[in-house]
């Protein structure tokens, strides 16, 4: 167990997280595709299909910022797994080559 002040963090549900980030917009995306299965006659009138279509077309203008903001997010939280997963690598290969230099004996050159 670790002191008050460690930092902890769970690699994997931060990698979870970008994906379930990506999951998220794709099924938004996938919402914006209903326009293309109903046509008039449907919903039982026009004007609800007007209806639905305007709020179609609002739902793909106000997307792309969030689209961008969740692009950023997960593109940032698989930054922090990548980065953390690779200097554990490199800490754990020091740590490794560390070892092996106090084992050997003094004076030979690997």
């Amino acid at each position: 167990m670790g002191s008050k002040g460690d930092l902890t963090l769970s690699l994997i549900g931060l990698s979870d997280l970008a994906d379930e980030l990506r999951s998220i917009k794709q099924r938004m995306d996938d919402t914006g595709q209903v326009d293309r299965a109903l046509g008039h006659g449907e919903l039982g009138s026009s004007e609800a299909l007007d209806a639905l279509d305007g709020f179609l077309h609002g739902w793909r203008d106000g997307r792309k910022e969030i689209d961008r903001g969740i692009d950023n997010v997960a593109e940032m939280a698989q930054t922090v797994v990548d980065q953390l997963t690779k200097t554990d690598g490199d800490l754990a290969k020091a740590l490794a080559d560390h070892e092996q230099q106090r084992k050997s004996p003094a004076g030979t050159s690997r």
